[in-house]
This record gives structure tokens, sequence and C-alpha cells, in this order.
């Protein structure tokens, strides 16, 4: 699901550009009408979705790119319109500007070989690479289960944050997996979408920006090129190492709380949301993190992405937030996220006593180590 997300938010970053048509002709076995094939990406900053009829177990598409593509593929069996965040037989498959794709598969379109892509080609080579990262991550779906349930007693808690720490670990070994094949393969499109993903919903630009120009010219001046590139140049501003912009955000109560009147403190501004499970669970875990400090040495700002006041209210009743809860009630459009390039949640800023950041997303024992370091242990 989330690299569902990421190659369709990824794309509608991506300016108008001269295409080309692209082909896929399609066989599933001997499925039959009324099945239909849907099909999602994004061009020229719009979403395609649309739909083939199924004709024993054959069917066809013809749309435009302009440069190669990770398109969606999904089956509905009964015809009916299918989304590809809640279906189940799905498929990821590269397309190119001119490119006729064969797709083969049994009737579950998951399983499918293709040939006809020089992209898809290269991304099976990423999806071998990745094999043995993403089913470390696919083994914390079941303790997953048993720890993001609403238990706060102190036993929960623990659990809560042993499953985080887990799923950390997992994810960092995931990304050293990405890093390296994106240092391997510079030659190769996909790695530029690669390294999107890897930069995340905040681009670390030390880090990504050397990545990025060891890629080919060719890529690096392509037209998601100099798209990323921008977002790259953009995320300076509020890098690690640059003062903190100030800002003022009202409360539930309609009172203005100022970053500015924390100087001298150290602060975390806590981005996060009512409807984001992970959010509501790194919230616990930041509780217990911070609860050695009293706010003559410690502030945190909680910044919610929500657009209902009532589920805001709740959600911090419910989760017990302690500190300062501040949204504008605009969703991702959120001021204050926008202000510090936020575009996803759970993230955190840190801010030490002079105003400067110091550290983003930082989490778990790293934050305690932080805070310890910023503050001293208690």
């Amino acid at each position: 699901m989330n690299r569902c997300l990421a190659v369709i938010a990824a794309c509608c970053m991506a300016m108008p550009a001269m295409s080309q048509s692209f082909q896929i002709k399609g066989k599933l076995g001997r499925l039959q009408a009324p099945a239909k094939v849907y099909i999602g990406y994004s061009y020229d900053g719009k979403s395609v979705y649309d739909s083939a009829d199924v004709d024993g177990g054959n069917f066809s598409f013809d749309k435009p790119v302009a440069y190669p593509t990770n398109i969606l593929l999904t089956v509905s069996r009964d015809g009916e319109p299918q989304t590809f965040f809640n279906a189940s037989d799905i498929a990821h498959l590269y397309v190119e500007p001119g490119s006729i794709v064969w797709v083969t598969s049994d009737e579950s379109i998951a399983n499918f070989t293709s040939n006809g892509s020089k992209s898809q080609d290269d991304y099976d080579v990423y999806l071998r690479h990745m094999e043995d990262a993403e089913e470390k991550l696919s083994l914390l779906t079941v303790e997953s289960s048993n720890t993001l349930q609403n238990d706060v007693t102190e036993k929960g808690l623990a659990a809560k944050k042993q499953y985080m720490e887990h799923f950390r670990a997992a994810m960092a070994n995931r990304k050293k997996s990405m890093k390296e094949f994106i240092q391997q393969h510079p030659d190769m499109y996909i790695s530029l979408d690669i390294l999107e993903e890897y930069a995340g919903n905040f681009i670390d630009f030390r880090e990504i920006e050397p990545m990025f120009k060891a890629l080919v010219e060719k890529t690096r001046t392509s037209v998601k090129g100099k798209a990323f590139d921008k977002k790259i140049q953009a995320s300076k501003r509020t890098a690690v190492g640059a003062p903190a912009p100030d800002f003022a955000q009202k409360d539930l109560q309609g009172n203005k709380v100022t970053l500015s009147s924390f100087k001298g403190k150290v602060v975390i501004l806590n981005f996060w949301a009512s409807w984001s499970a992970t959010s509501r669970l790194e919230n616990q875990e930041l509780k217990q993190i911070i609860k050695a400090y009293n706010q003559k040495d410690l502030v945190v700002i909680h910044v919610s992405l929500d657009e209902r006041k009532e589920q805001w209210a709740q959600a911090i009743t419910d989760d017990k937030m302690t500190g300062y809860n501040v949204s504008d009630l605009k969703f991702l459009r959120n001021e204050v996220a926008e202000l510090y390039n936020i575009h996803a949640v759970p993230q955190n800023v840190v801010i030490d006593a002079a105003g400067n950041i110091i550290g983003r997303n930082i989490k778990g024992n790293q934050l305690s180590e932080k805070l310890a370091e910023l503050i001293g242990n208690k």
C-alpha cells in the first residue's frame, strides 16, 4: 500500500512533457466477462484511472506517458470499479513511451510475467535485490497485530515500544538495501524513483543530493529529475542546522501558541493526526520518553494535521496528550507543516535552546539519547 501511494504521489509532482502512447497486451488465463482490469497512474499532473474488458483472458490498454512510469493494475472479477488501496490482486508494472508490453498470468494478475519494457526488467532486478529486506518487514505483521491495540498499561506500552524499535530496525535495513541498489545502478532510470522513495517525506539534502548527482545525466535532466532536484533545494530551508522558522497557531481553546516564546528551551514539534494509527502509537511512546523532563527544560508542541475539530479533540483526550496541542484544521495543508516541509505523519523536528533545528525524525531510543545530550539525564 505504501508503495502504491509513493508511486502515485511522486508521479503527481511531475511537470508536463512530451508523451507517447504505451500499449499493454495481456492474457489472464481463461478469465471471462464481466471481469475487468483496472489501470491507475499519474500523467501530466493528473490521475489516470480506466478499465479494460477481459475476453477469454485477453485485455489491452493504449495510454500516454512522458517517461518510464510505474503503473498499477488490478482485476475486478465482477467488473465493478476497484480501488487500488483496498485491492489484494494487484500488480506494479513499469511502462515506457512507445513500448508494447506483453503481460501474462493466471487469473491473478499479481503473478504476472512481462516483456517489452526495459524499465520493468530493471525493476525485477530491484525486487530480487530487496527480497530479504522485505521479508523481514513482512514478519512484523503478526507482531503488529498484538501491539497496535489500545492498551495503555505499562506492559502494553512496553510492547508498543519494543515493536516500534523492531519496525525501525527493519525499515533501516530496507533503506540500506535501497541505497545499495541506487549506488550500484546509477544508469537505471528507476533509480530516480527508488531515490525519491528512499528520501522519504523529508529530504536530508546532505545525503540525498550527492546520491542524486551520481545518477546519469539523462536521468537527472529528465522532467522528473528536475522536479526532484527542486524538492532537494527546497529541503535546505528547514534542514538540520538551520534556524527554526517561527510560527503561531491556535490550540483547542483558540489561544495562540508561538514557537519563539519558548526560546531558551528544547522544543519538539510533533506532527501527527488523529486518523494516523502510527501517529497515535508514537504519541504513546513520546509520552514515555518525555515524562522525565519538565516544561522549564523541554516543550512539546503537537501539530495536528486534522481537519475536524471533534476528532482532533477526542484523540487528545484518548491519548492523554500533554504539552501544547495546535492545529489550523487544514489537513495536509497545515501552515506549520508546510513551513517545515512536512507532507505526511508522523514526523518530528527537534529544536535546541538557541532556536536551531538539531534533528528531524529522531524517534525511540535515538530521541531519548538526544534529549539526554541536550538537557541531561533526569
